[in-house]
């Protein structure tokens, strides 16, 4: 998450706050905050963010969704509509302004989290749009996932588990966490059946990195991960014993 650059444009300072502090802790970078929709736009340029977090009510003449026409027109910069507006009417004038994502607030920090991962994920797969897994792979083959601006390699047997991420799925290994553009379903029928295996809905898990079973958890770095009731048969069908 390291080096990505958010906006804030907020005009209730206690929330910008708590939000700032709240992205500080999750390892992104707050740029700039800004309680009226003209300034922000006047700084994007220069402070060049990578997402913009935008409130829908802001101080100033503009509206976050005239702002956020702006946004699209002059810089094409991804932004995320944050607000406590989720009425039907402000949602659909919202919508044509085509944003990322819609959280209402208060925002959990995990939520603030994943939405910005994905909206970073999306626009980088509009821009440079990635294969999708192959066929056939091995333990020992190697996939390239997108990691802000570049493709970066991970080795099949480096990864530790895998989970599902909205629509998406989130490769977990030892050194970070790396979103496919793809889901869960597709990895457990193109990942090797003899290393990796589904053990509950949203997760599934390599074989070789399970350190402790404790009652209904799989252990891994640390980690637990919750096993279904419908997978538990087979996961201990595929684990030796003594």
């Amino acid at each position: 998450m390291g080096g990505i650059k958010i906006l804030l444009v907020e005009d209730d300072w206690i929330i910008a706050k708590e939000i700032t502090l709240s992205l500080n802790d999750l390892g992104f970078e707050v740029v700039g905050s800004f309680d009226a929709g003209e300034d922000a736009l006047k700084k994007i340029p220069e402070l060049k963010p990578d997402i913009i977090l935008l409130d829908i009510g802001l101080s100033g003449e503009m509206t976050g969704i005239d702002t956020a026409r702006e946004i699209k027109r002059q810089y094409q910069v991804p932004f995320i509509f944050l607000t406590a507006l989720a009425d039907s009417t402000t949602i659909e004038q919202a919508k044509l302004t085509e944003p990322y994502a819609y959280l209402v607030k208060p925002v959990k920090a995990e939520t603030l989290y994943s939405t910005v991962e994905i909206t970073l994920h999306n626009a980088a797969q509009r821009k440079d749009p990635t294969p999708p897994l192959k066929e056939g792979l091995t333990i020992d083959d190697g996939i390239f996932v997108k990691t802000r601006n570049r493709l970066e390699k991970i080795m099949l047997r480096d990864i530790h588990w895998v989970e599902a991420s909205d629509i998406y799925a989130l490769v977990c290994t030892a050194t970070g966490k790396y979103l496919l553009n793809t889901s869960l379903k597709a990895v457990e029928e193109k990942f090797p059946a003899i290393r990796f295996l589904r053990v509950h809905r949203s997760y599934i898990v390599n074989l070789d990195k399970i350190e402790a079973i404790e009652e209904d958890d799989l252990v891994i770095t640390d980690q637990r991960i919750p096993v279904g009731k419908t997978y538990k048969d087979k996961l201990m069908s595929r684990l030796s014993f003594l």
